[in-house]
């Protein structure tokens, strides 16, 4: 069964953790696109939701509501990160005020 989670906590608790993969969110308003945030070492590194990268899918993710997430171990960025991504700490603290949760499998 899923647990709902602030968005936040989650990709605090990945950080915290040093995880290496991607966590894919699914948004309520579309199905055909997932949002992608790619982690190193617990860094994130890489941001994606359709043809929007870095601080453009930064951008936009509070106009979404948000469904469920899933981390997969491992995955890396199949594209260049976006020169213009924030730090992993700028990056955190913009997806705590836009306060979304998710549920997670």
């Amino acid at each position: 069964m899923a647990q709902e989670r602030i968005l936040s906590e989650l990709v605090q608790e990945l950080c915290d953790a040093k995880k290496n993969g991607a966590l894919y969110i699914s948004v309520v308003e579309t199905s055909e696109d997932l949002i992608r945030i790619y982690f190193g070492d617990g860094l994130i590194y890489h941001m994606r939701y359709g043809t929007a990268i870095g601080n453009d899918c930064l951008d936009i993710l509070e106009y979404y509501n948000l469904y469920s997430a899933t981390f997969f171990e491992g995955i890396s960025a199949p594209d260049k990160p976006a020169p213009d991504l924030p730090s992993t700490r700028d990056i955190l603290a913009r997806i705590r005020t836009v306060d979304k949760k998710v549920k997670v499998k």
